[in-house]
C-alpha cells in the first residue's frame, strides 16, 4: 500500500530537517573531556634556571625537572586538569619556540591559549651548593592577569616538599579542596635530582634510551623517586 501524499511530504520534511543537524554534528569542533567537565586547565611551562654543585662540574637544567614534578603533582589532584609536558613540547616545536632558550611571559600566555589552558605557570628555579630558590607566577590566560606570585627558599634535597607546597598554594587560589592522599614527602638526594634532570632533558630531545638510563640511575640513588618511577613506566610502555 503506497503512502499518501501527506505522509510523503512529512517524510521529506523530516529528512530535510535532519540533514543540517547531522552536518552540524560532523563539523562541530571536538570538545575534550576536560572542557566537558568544566574543570580549570593549567599548563606548566618549563621553568628557566639551573643547578650548580652536587658533585658535578656541569650546569644541570633543574627547571625542566621541577616542571615535570609539578605536572605529576597536579595530575593526581581532583578539580583540575593539567596539560602534559609532551603536548606542550609539541606545541613549542610547532611555534618554533622549543629551541629559543627562554620562553617569555607573553609567549607562555600565547602557548597557553593555543593549548586551551585557563592558567599558565611560569618562572625560574636555581640551586647553588644545596640552596634552592623558586620564583613562580600563575597567570590567567584570558586576562593576562597574574593571580599568584609564589616564592620558595629551601634546601635542594627538600625539592618534593617545595613542589607539593607550590601546588597547594596554587590550588588555594582556585579554591580547590586539598588532596586527602599526600605523597610520602622525603628528602631527595641531590645526586638523584641531577640524574632525574638529565633524564627529562634527554627525553625532550627524543633520546629515550639515554632518558631511561638516567631515570634508572635516579631510582638507584633514591628508590622512592615518584616521578622517575612514573616516567620509566610511561617510556617502557612506549608512550610519552
Amino acid at each position: 500500500m503506497s503512502a499518501s501524499p501527506m505522509t510523503r511530504a512529512l517524510t521529506a520534511t523530516a529528512r530535510m530537517l535532519t540533514l543540517p543537524v547531522l552536518v552540524f554534528a560532523w563539523c562541530a569542533p571536538h570538545t575534550p573531556a576536560a572542557a566537558q567537565q568544566d574543570l580549570p586547565t593549567v599548563a606548566v611551562m618549563d621553568f628557566t634556571g639551573f643547578m650548580m654543585g652536587g658533585g658535578t662540574d656541569a650546569q644541570i637544567s633543574l627547571g625542566k625537572a621541577v616542571t615535570a614534578m609539578l605536572v605529576t603533582e597536579f595530575s593526581g589532584r581532583a578539580g583540575i586538569q593539567v596539560v602534559e609536558r609532551a603536548e606542550i613540547q609539541d606545541m613549542l616545536r610547532e611555534q618554533d619556540l622549543a629551541l629559543s632558550g627562554r620562553l617569555d611571559e607573553s609567549s607562555a600566555i600565547q602557548v597557553g591559549k593555543l593549548l586551551g589552558a585557563q592558567y599558565v605557570l611560569h618562572g625560574q628555579v636555581t640551586s647553588i651548593l644545596e640552596d634552592m630558590r623558586m620564583d613562580i607566577r600563575a597567570i590567567d590566560v584570558e586576562t593576562s592577569e597574574i593571580i599568584a606570585v609564589m616564592k620558595k627558599n629551601d634546601r635542594t634535597s627538600a625539592l618534593l616538599g617545595v613542589v607539593v607546597a607550590l601546588a597547594d598554594e596554587f590550588g588555594s587560589e582556585l579554591d580547590l579542596v586539598p588532596p586527602s592522599n599526600r605523597p610520602n614527602i622525603e628528602p631527595i638526594p641531590v645526586a638523584a635530582t641531577i640524574e632525574f634532570s638529565r633524564a627529562v632533558d634527554f627525553e625532550d630531545r627524543g633520546d629515550v634510551e639515554r632518558a631511561i638510563e638516567h631515570y634508572e640511575a635516579a631510582l638507584e640513588i633514591h628508590p622512592d623517586h615518584r616521578d622517575a618511577q612514573r616516567a620509566l613506566e610511561r617510556l617502557r610502555e612506549g608512550t610519552r
